[in-house]
């Protein structure tokens, strides 16, 4: 089963840029690789996938390869050297039942690797390569990368202190030493809870957000140090919802909210518009400029 996407946040494109991971536990540097993922202009059949070195600005064609899941949100990583990649093996227009993704790695001597097979995947590879966060529409594994083994399972009733219903796992981030790993539970398009799962000893921690009213399109989650910064910007679907939106002249406000702790903190005011938060570091984050065009940074 394939979650639900807000039209507006996850639209797919030939150009698309991932995070990749790193080995410290500290704060967050600026990410050293991405991945871009490229029609092949020779075969409509193949993709192109590069890494681009973003203090460089330089950009590297990595491999070619058919079946690339380019559709997906989050179809490619870089992990010391590899690329993860996820392909799709029987198109589901053409195989309902026999359609399933595939997560690959490719080392930089480009030899390729099954890592996992399911129909509906996403993933997250640990910062160390040791292990990779795996999610599976309403199940969540930890992979170790080398033996390609199941090491730890968790269902959402695992994960959350209510008992939710109807609710699917979304994988986020690990913490920059691989830690901790962090995900949250939601229903179409409201965050019910976030969870923190130590991997040294697979125990849970699992914090109910679900009276903060959180959308999954206007928040950012610093794994670090558990801080969480949201608005209550409506979810939008169609294009129709957005234009009423925008007429509607709504007060939307972006929040500072300590996950652990659950104090919380007004940072601004704006309205109909979204913020986009991005943490920049520990202590600063840029948003939308809430008074008017373009992006703006603000120290916490």
């Amino acid at each position: 089963m394939r979650r639900i996407l807000v039209l507006l946040v996850m639209i797919g494109s030939c150009f698309l840029m991932f995070v990749s991971c790193t080995n410290q536990d500290k704060s967050s540097p600026p990410a050293q690789f991405t991945v871009a993922l490229k029609p092949n202009p020779l075969d409509s059949t193949l993709t192109d996938v590069y890494v681009t070195n973003i203090q460089k600005d330089q950009s590297q064609l990595f491999i070619t390869l058919p079946d690339v899941e380019i559709n997906h949100y989050h179809p490619a990583e870089f992990c010391k050297g590899s690329v993860y990649v996820l392909r799709r093996t029987h198109p589901f227009s053409d195989f309902p039942v026999q359609w399933r993704d595939e997560l690959w790695k490719y080392t930089s001597m480009k030899k390729g690797t099954r890592i996992f097979s399911s129909q509906g995947l996403d993933f997250r590879v640990s910062p160390t390569e040791q292990d990779i966060a795996v999610v599976t529409d309403t199940t969540l594994y930890f992979i170790e990368t080398s033996s390609r083994s199941k090491v730890a399972e968790f269902h959402p009733s695992e994960l959350s202190k209510k008992p939710y219903k109807d609710t699917h796992i979304q994988p986020l981030s690990w913490t920059k030493g691989g830690t901790f790993f962090w995900g949250n539970l939601f229903r179409t398009v409201d965050i019910l809870t976030f969870f923190r799962i130590i991997t040294e000893t697979w125990e849970v921690d699992s914090y109910a957000v679900d009276s903060l009213e959180i959308n999954s399109s206007d928040y950012a989650l610093n794994p670090t140090n558990g801080m969480l910064i949201y608005s209550n910007f409506p979810a939008i679907f169609d294009v129709e919802t957005y234009q009423h939106v925008k007429k509607s002249r709504i007060r939307v406000q972006l929040f500072l909210y300590d996950i652990i702790t659950g104090e919380r903190k007004l940072l601004a005011t704006t309205s109909s518009k979204d913020f986009k938060p991005k943490w920049l570091s520990p202590r600063t984050i840029e948003v939308n400029n809430p008074e008017g065009e373009g992006r703006i940074v603000i120290s916490l």
